[in-house]
């Protein structure tokens, strides 16, 4: 198993940071880092954007998010296994999964290294 742990911390001028949350990447390891990074940049730049233009205020807690990634980009059989934050943050993580549809083709060698046409993901996100 792989885990990319993902700090959301925005930056201030001054120095200072602010906590938004970060969220947690298990996939079956592959050698497709830049995919794996692009995906993963795609989903956590979307779920900011919710944070950051809703008048939610977030409260300490996690959703997971498991679902099925497709090879042609698309997602699939998404499930909220755990929320505990709520209906609405718990609908910014899934939002941000499924508002790229699509993601990118997997590139030919990755299909035949994972040798099927989808890959079960699951995506932790840690509200602060």
């Amino acid at each position: 198993e792989k885990q990319a742990m993902l700090a959301g911390e925005k930056v201030k001028q001054d120095g200072g940071a602010e906590h938004r949350g970060r969220f947690a990447f298990d996939a079956k390891a592959t050698p497709f880092g830049d995919y794996d990074h692009a995906f993963i940049s795609a989903v956590e730049t979307r779920w900011y954007y919710y944070i950051d233009n809703n008048l939610v205020t977030p409260r300490a807690g996690k959703v997971i998010c498991e679902f099925k990634l497709t090879n042609d980009g698309r997602i699939t059989d998404m499930k909220i296994e755990n929320n505990d934050v709520g209906e609405i943050l718990g609908m910014f993580c899934r939002n941000a999964i499924e508002d790229n549809q699509r993601y990118p083709k997997w590139p030919d060698d990755m299909r035949r290294v994972i040798g099927s046409n989808s890959r079960e993901i699951r995506f932790t996100f840690y509200y602060n």
